[in-house]
């Protein structure tokens, strides 16, 4: 059985979908919707690269801290008409992720529509300008009265089976009459033997718009630098995208959880680099002198150490363009 998520106090029962909900449109099997919610837009895709926001804006349309992931994306946008507060939709997402055992990647809820902290729209603005909807879902988050009720923006990480899954909610009020409520959930797609999905054209594009790229499907084996088999394929798109891209010249930067020390950390960090650098140069001739291996360690997370889902995040490999 599946985790159901649920957004009411204990004992209340989930109000089902009605006929004003958008054709085709349904819950998530992982979320069950506020009482009252009518679902008016709904949208799956698969493989879409995500950017979860985890801090507040610093400049000019600028967050400093983010968490990037790759999966299938559904994405829910609800209305909810009445007298219920932000505050009151906020609570109860937030105890149900916490009940749920979600790590929290990031929370706020600001009474004021310029906010810059997290849950302010002004964050929101940013956090939704690197995750856009289609201008015709009609999507009203962002939209409404300067002193309407506020905002509020949950992210929180889970297991589910074995998948990673995060849960991005945010809502804000757009009448005093009506809230509105964005959820995207993104369920991790990893590698598997049958066909790669982490693949040389999405890294190229990752390197085109950010400068670089994550990469969480190069597995090691535990505590050494040995690539597992099974991870292998990965390295081969990497080899593909220096094909994609003859001009580009990387860092390949290992990255490690929080387990054990620092030094031992920094140095597997750098030898699990290496050994990607030492893979692409014997085995698909990428010349060496376009990379340089370098290892971090811990000292650059993506999400909390405090759990396997954070961990998980944290081990990866990174392409920086230089």
């Amino acid at each position: 059985m599946r985790l159901v998520l649920s957004l009411v106090m204990l004992f209340i029962s989930m109000v089902q979908a009605t006929a004003q909900d958008a054709a085709g449109c349904k819950d998530h099997p992982l979320l069950s919707r506020y009482p009252g919610a009518v679902l008016q837009w709904c949208e799956e895709q698969n493989h879409v690269e995500y950017a979860i926001a985890r801090g507040p804006v610093t400049g000019y349309k600028r967050i400093d801290q983010w968490t990037e992931v790759r999966g299938k994306r559904t994405r829910l946008y609800y209305s909810i008409q009445g007298t219920t507060s932000i505050r009151d939709l906020y609570l109860n997402h937030q105890a149900a992720l916490k009940r749920a055992g979600a790590t929290i990647l990031a929370e706020g809820q600001e009474d004021k529509a310029t906010s810059k902290e997290v849950g302010g729209r002004t964050f929101l603005g940013v956090h939704y300008g690197r995750n856009e909807a289609p201008p015709s879902a009609g999507i009203r988050l962002l939209q409404g009265s300067a002193t309407s009720g506020g905002s509020f923006y949950l992210a929180g990480t889970l297991n589910d089976k074995g998948t990673t899954v995060h849960l991005i909610i945010a809502g804000s009020q757009y009448t005093s009459e009506e809230k509105v409520l964005f959820v995207d959930i993104i369920e991790e797609v990893g590698v598997d033997t049958d066909k790669v999905k982490v693949n040389a054209e999405w890294m190229k594009l990752q390197i085109e718009r950010y400068g670089k790229v994550a990469i969480n499907d190069i597995l090691f084996d535990t505590d050494k630098a040995t690539i597992q088999a099974a991870s292998m394929p990965v390295v081969g798109e990497v080899a593909k995208l220096m094909g994609l891209m003859p001009e580009l010249r990387v860092h390949v930067v290992g990255h490690t959880d929080m387990s054990g020390s620092l030094e031992h950390n920094l140095d597997l960090s750098k030898r699990r680099a290496a050994e990607v650098v030492r893979v692409l140069t014997t085995d698909h001739a990428v010349a060496a002198t376009r990379m340089e291996a370098h290892g971090v360690g811990p000292l650059a997370p993506v999400s909390t150490n405090k759990s396997d889902a954070g961990r998980q995040l944290n081990r990866r490999v990174e392409l920086v363009a230089r």
